[in-house]
Parts: C-alpha cells; structure tokens; sequence
C-alpha cells in the first residue's frame, strides 16, 4: 500500500513538473517577424507586419520606422496593423517586445506625395509663321519638379513655343532656337481619360529626333485641333500627354486651353494666344510608375 502510495505520488509531481515546464515554454516562445506589405508608400499608407506570438495588447509592442515610433491600430498573435508616422524615412522597421527586438525582413521605402497641381497662363511665344516669315523664337522650358518655368539648361523637362512641345530628351530636330536635349526625356500620347491613366507601365514612350518631336506637331497629329475658319487651337478631348522626366521620373499632363486666361469661348482672332494652361500629376519617387493621384 505505502508503495503504491508512493508512486502515485511521484506520478502527481512529474505531471506537475511537466505540466509547468510546458506553460514555461510556452511563455517563453520568441515571437518571429515573416513579412512587410507593403515594402513602400507614403505617410500614412495602412502598413501589415505578419509573424508569430505577437502579444495581443499593443502597449507591450513598440514599433518603429527607421527611429520614428508608429501608431499600431490593431494586433493579434499573427499580424500587426500600423501606418507610416509622419516624420519617418526610408529604412529598417524594428519590433521590440519584452527587450527583444527584431526587423522586417525588408526594409521599408517612405515615397514622397504624388504631386497635383494646375498651371495657368505659361506663355510660349513664337515669331513667324502664318504667312509671318520662317517661325523662330525662345521655347519656354518647363519642369515638373518645382511646377513652374525655368531658364536650367538642364533641369528641364518639356519646352513650349506655340504649338510645338518639346522634351528633354534625344536629338535636336533641326527647329530654330529649340534647347539643347541633355536628359533622358520622353513622350508617349495616350487616348483616354486624364484621370483613368494611373500608370506608365505599358506605354511606348518616344525622344525628340531629327525633324520630329515625340508629341507630333500639326492639327489632329497630336494634342490640338487647328480650325483655319475660325482660327482657333483647341485640345483635342480623351488626348493624354505622359511625359517621362528629364531625370527618369513621370508625369501626365491634360492641357485645357490655348488661350489667357482659358476662357469658355474664345475668339481665335482677338483672344491672345499661346498662353497653357494644363492639370499635371508628378511622381517625384525615382523608379516609381503610378500616377494614380488620390
């Protein structure tokens, strides 16, 4: 009886030893971080961490971007739900919890804003032309980066002088006075609507050449539609300009008039003309090719 006892007995304290060993182990397991998603996006963007024994109050977690501590606005043993803080930049993501910390198997890319914005009244003269002399004259040199006019003779992305655009990319066409091509510019022209074309992946984009400008110059052969009764240059409706930046980078533009201060019906023999006024989405994140403006 007394060794039965006993070795019930022992039977209990090795159940209990191993009962407690296995809720040791189990408090004591490592979480693991497997994936980011996504790797790149702006302040803001919604942010997934999946891995392994996360805790489930996000008070023991302390997440960062590169340094800068993120909101978590949800958490379960497998995924962390954060958003990019404002102030982060690009680099390792890092979970701490319990003094042990661990990064993202990638690192995380924060892409600047796409950038959207109208311009009014760019001017691009001209000398010459309709039965005036040979057509000449400065073009007026644009870039997308700083969204205005500029003199750079290399920070430039596309060039006006009537109704000729240039970019800044390939060879000179043979054209009086046009600029210097120094950049990797290009043009693709896409029919469709402005705000549908969210991305270049799939265009064909072309440089400037020997007698031949990548937005083809002529009423109905590019943007425009030249009216000789009425005189008038209208945008040709559903016509896309995309433009690959002189450094590599992207943009669409819609043009909506021709004329000062693009009124509603303009006269084609009393309204100043040459005068842009476009919409244009630029992306400034290099390798980036969305133009999906929010």
């Amino acid at each position: 009886m007394k060794t039965t006892l006993k070795l019930f007995t022992i039977s209990v304290a090795l159940f209990v030893f191993v009962a407690c060993s296995d809720d040791n182990d189990s408090d004591s397991l490592e979480f693991t971080v497997t994936s980011i998603s996504p790797e790149s996006g702006p302040v803001g963007t919604e942010i997934t961490i999946t891995g392994t024994n996360f805790p489930t109050d996000a008070s023991g977690i302390n997440l960062t971007f590169n340094g800068v501590v993120a909101t978590i606005s949800s958490v379960n043993s497998s995924e962390i739900v954060t958003s990019v803080p404002v102030g982060a930049a690009s680099g390792t993501v890092s979970i701490s919890i319990d003094g042990v910390a661990k990064n993202t198997p990638a690192n995380f890319t924060v892409l600047s804003e796409l950038v959207t914005r109208s311009v009014s009244n760019l001017f691009a003269p001209q000398t010459g032309g309709q039965g005036q002399g040979e057509i000449s004259g400065e073009f007026t040199k644009f870039s997308f980066e700083t969204g205005a006019e500029t003199t750079s003779e290399t920070d430039w992305d596309i060039a006006f002088r009537g109704t000729t655009i240039a970019v800044n990319g390939g060879v000179e066409t043979g054209t009086n006075d046009e600029p210097i091509r120094n950049g990797e510019g290009a043009a693709a022209l896409v029919d469709g609507i402005f705000s549908e074309v969210n991305s270049v992946d799939g265009l064909t984009f072309t440089q400037d050449a020997g007698a031949a400008f990548a937005i083809p110059s002529g009423s109905d052969n590019g943007w425009y539609n030249y009216n000789f009764m009425t005189n008038l240059v209208t945008p040709i409706p559903g016509k896309v300009l995309v433009f690959r930046t002189h450094d590599g980078r992207y943009a669409k533009v819609e043009i909506l008039s021709y004329y000062e201060n693009a009124p509603v019906n303009p006269d084609g023999f009393t309204t100043p003309s040459r005068y842009y006024t476009f919409n244009f989405v630029y992306n400034p994140n290099e390798g980036e090719t969305t133009l999906a403006a929010n």
